[in-house]
C-alpha cells in the first residue's frame, strides 16, 4: 500500500498492511530542515520542500500544513492586525470586530489576500511533488473559532451571555467564507481537512453553548466540505464522551474523529472512545505532545508510543497521531524514536 490507499483504507475501516503515521508535525519541521517556521509555513517553494523532505525522511502518511494559515492568514484577510515572527506562530495584535457594524466588513472581506494565494500555490506545487502517493491534509477551523480570532476569546465568551445575536451574526458572515477557503483547497490538492475545534472544546464551552452557538454553523461548513469531496476530521480536546459532544460530531457528515488532551499532562483514552462510537466511524490516536514527545528523552517515547499501540491493536479505523500540534523545539531525535515505533508495528 501506498500512503494514500493505507490513509484510505484506514478511514474506511478495512485492513491495512501497517499503522498509518500521521501526526501533527509541521511546527518542529521547520527547525529539522533549516528553515525559519515564517518561511516553512507560508512561503511556497519552503513550505514544498520542508513537507517533501518530512515524507521521505519521516515515512509520514500524510502532508499537514495549515498553522499559519489559521493562526494568522485567515484573521489578517478578516481584518485583524497580524505579524508573522521569524521563528514564532503569528500573533494577532489587534481584533477586527469591536461592533455589531464591523460584521458587515467581515462578510464583505476579500479571503483570497496575496498571503492566501501564496499558501495555495503552495498546496498546489506539493501535490505535484508528491505525484498522487500521499494525501495532504490542511488544518482547518470552525467558525466560531475564526470568530474567536476576530473578536477576541474572551470578548466573544462574554457575548454567548450578554450579546448573543452578535455571536450567531459573525458566525452567519464567516460560514460562506470558510466555505470557500475550503473548496479552494480541496481544489488545489487537499484530500483531508483537520477542522480543529480549539475554541468550542468542553474545556472551554459546556455542551449546552456548544449545541446553542456552534453545532448548526459548524454543521454547514463540515458537510458542504464533505460534499465537495475532502474528507472531514474533527478534532476536540476535552472529554467528548462523557460530555456527549461525541454524538453532535457523528450527526454531521465526518471521516473520522480525532480526540486531544484532558489536561497539559493527560490525553483522552481512545479505548473509551472506540466504545463510544464502535465501528460507526475511524479514530485518530491521540499521543500527547506536550509529553515525553517535547520534554523526555527517545527511549521514553519510544515507551509511551509502544503502549498506544498496544492498547489499540486489534481495532479497525485506527491511524496513529498526536493529540494536537507538537511544538517549534520539538526534539528530531524525539519524532524519530516515535515514527520507527509507529513503522515497526506489528499490527496483523
Amino acid at each position: 500500500m501506498n500512503s494514500i490507499e493505507r490513509m484510505k483504507a484506514a478511514i474506511e475501516l478495512k485492513p491495512v498492511d501497517r499503522v498509518p503515521n500521521a501526526p501533527f508535525y509541521e511546527a518542529p519541521i521547520c527547525n529539522y530542515f533549516g528553515l525559519t517556521a515564517r518561511a516553512a509555513l507560508m512561503e511556497s517553494e519552503a513550505m514544498v520542500e520542508a513537507h517533501v523532505k518530512a515524507v521521505e525522511q519521516f515515512q509520514f502518511d500524510w502532508a499537514i500544513f495549515g498553522m499559519n494559515l489559521i493562526g494568522g492568514i485567515i484573521p489578517d484577510a478578516l481584518g485583524c492586525r497580524v505579524t508573522y515572527p521569524e521563528n514564532e506562530l503569528p500573533q494577532i495584535n489587534e481584533t477586527s470586530v469591536k461592533t455589531q457594524d464591523d460584521i458587515k466588513k467581515v462578510a464583505k472581506s476579500n479571503i483570497f489576500t496575496a498571503d492566501m494565494e501564496e499558501f495555495l500555490k503552495g498546496v498546489s506545487q506539493l501535490h505535484e511533488r508528491l505525484k498522487g502517493e500521499v494525501p495532504l491534509a490542511v488544518e482547518y477551523i470552525s467558525p466560531f473559532t475564526i470568530a474567536t480570532r476576530l473578536r477576541g476569546t474572551n470578548e466573544i465568551m462574554m457575548d454567548m451571555y450578554d450579546n448573543p445575536e452578535l455571536v450567531h451574526a459573525l458566525q452567519e458572515a464567516i460560514v460562506p467564507l470558510d466555505i470557500a477557503l475550503g473548496k479552494a483547497l480541496i481544489d488545489a490538492g487537499v484530500d483531508y481537512i483537520f477542522y480543529g475545534a480549539d475554541m468550542e472544546c468542553p474545556i472551554l464551552l459546556s455542551p449546552k453553548h456548544y449545541k446553542e452557538f456552534v453545532h448548526e454553523p459548524t454543521t454547514k461548513v463540515c458537510n458542504e466540505l464533505s460534499r465537495l469531496g475532502a474528507k472531514v476530521l474533527p478534532h476536540m480536546c476535552g472529554d467528548i464522551v462523557k460530555t456527549g459532544i461525541v454524538d453532535l460530531l457523528l450527526e454531521m457528515d465526518i471521516h473520522g474523529i480525532m480526540p486531544g488532551n484532558l489536561t497539559q499532562e493527560k490525553v483522552l483514552d481512545i479505548r473509551e472512545l472506540k466504545e463510544k462510537v464502535k465501528d460507526r466511524i475511524c479514530i485518530f490516536d491521540n499521543i500527547n505532545p506536550n509529553g515525553p514527545l517535547l520534554l523526555g528523552k527517545p527511549e521514553e517515547v519510544a515507551q509511551e508510543t509502544l503502549a498506544h499501540l498496544n492498547r489499540a491493536k486489534g481495532m479497525t479505523g485506527y491511524i496513529f497521531s498526536t493529540a494536537g500540534t507538537s511544538s517549534l523545539v520539538t526534539p528530531k531525535e524525539n519524532y524519530l524514536a516515535m515514527d520507527r515505533e509507529v513503522i515497526n508495528f506489528q499490527w496483523n
